[in-house]
């Protein structure tokens, strides 16, 4: 075929990706789509972000239902005691919102949710009863507007944050009552016999009466239905929650195992959240191995996993 038979088969036109001024011949598939050259076959993404900033190879690696996070702690996360690692609060924020939205955690603690914030340019709103832990948290925090954190108690949340004004929660409920149960006692009653040193469980928080961490475990399940009820009235209408938390023993009440993240499940249903997905926190790394039960017939497994139990609002 002579070139000017080729040429009189060739179209020109605007690449419709990148706008380059490009041809093809007639029939071909670059000319159907309408793509140049460097287009063809690895065409962007053009479709519009309507969840988050993530990449697809970005949002499929965060898609993985179980997840090491490094377990590294600043020393304000050390004072707390049970504080979960920025990186997997920034993990979360960064699945579920967008730059410029906001974040709410109604037990700030320490503030590691708004250290996020900060990182992913998120604006980011505590709330702490606990006022050591809200000057920690507040000597991190720029004066900047973006990271506001409010003195009170999540159980009046909706008087202290506007309805229908948060894009995602990010939060872990208080655990200090219910940690008075893990006693060492029970992972080490044969320490005689093992190595291992002891670690020490997590403080209460407070001596508050208010503290959520300091009711017995039926008052406290219901104080957390109210929380997850108030923190509905403050999100957008399909906004995600995540709330970290872990099971636990009562051996004390002979009670061997509590599954906690059930119960979280129930209080979320009870408050009107829709349950989305689980995500294991797996933790078994940075955990010691402890002889629970040994050498008696009572066989335990260490709990070295947590839960980031997804809900959100219809």
């Amino acid at each position: 075929m002579t070139q000017a038979a080729l040429d009189s088969t060739r179209i020109t036109f605007d690449c419709t990706n990148c706008r380059a001024t490009t041809d093809a011949f007639t029939g071909t598939m670059r000319e159907a789509q309408r793509l140049c050259r460097n287009c063809v076959a690895k065409r962007k993404d053009m479709r519009p972000r309507e969840l988050n900033d993530l990449t697809g190879a970005e949002w499929a690696q965060s898609s993985k239902s179980v997840q090491e996070f490094p377990d590294t702690r600043s020393e304000k996360q050390r004072l707390h005691g049970a504080a979960y690692p920025q990186s997997l609060a920034s993990q979360q924020i960064a699945k579920y919102t967008m730059k410029g939205q906001t974040v709410l955690d109604p037990f700030a603690g320490v503030g590691t949710t708004l250290d996020a914030c900060v990182e992913l340019g998120r604006n980011g709103v505590g709330i702490e009863l606990n006022d050591q832990y809200r000057e920690l948290a507040l000597a991190d925090l720029p004066k900047d507007g973006t990271q506001v954190l409010i003195s009170g108690d999540s159980l009046h949340l909706n008087e202290l944050v506007k309805p229908d004004s948060v894009d995602m929660v990010m939060t872990s409920p208080p655990y200090g009552a219910l940690l008075k149960h893990v006693k060492g006692a029970f992972g080490y009653k044969w320490q005689e016999h093992s190595r291992i040193a002891p670690i020490r469980n997590p403080l209460p928080y407070s001596d508050d009466s208010r503290d959520l961490g300091n009711m017995p475990y039926a008052e406290y399940l219901t104080a957390i239905t109210q929380v997850m009820g108030n923190t509905m009235m403050v999100m957008k209408s399909g906004a995600y929650a995540v709330w970290v938390v872990k099971d636990f023993r009562a051996s004390k009440e002979k009670i061997p195992f509590v599954p906690f993240h059930m119960h979280i499940a129930d209080c979320a249903a009870e408050a009107g959240l829709k349950l989305w997905d689980i995500q294991i926190w797996d933790q078994t790394r940075f955990r010691p191995l402890v002889c629970l039960g040994y050498p008696s017939k009572n066989y335990y497994h260490n709990i070295g996993h947590s839960y980031n139990m997804i809900f959100r609002k219809p």
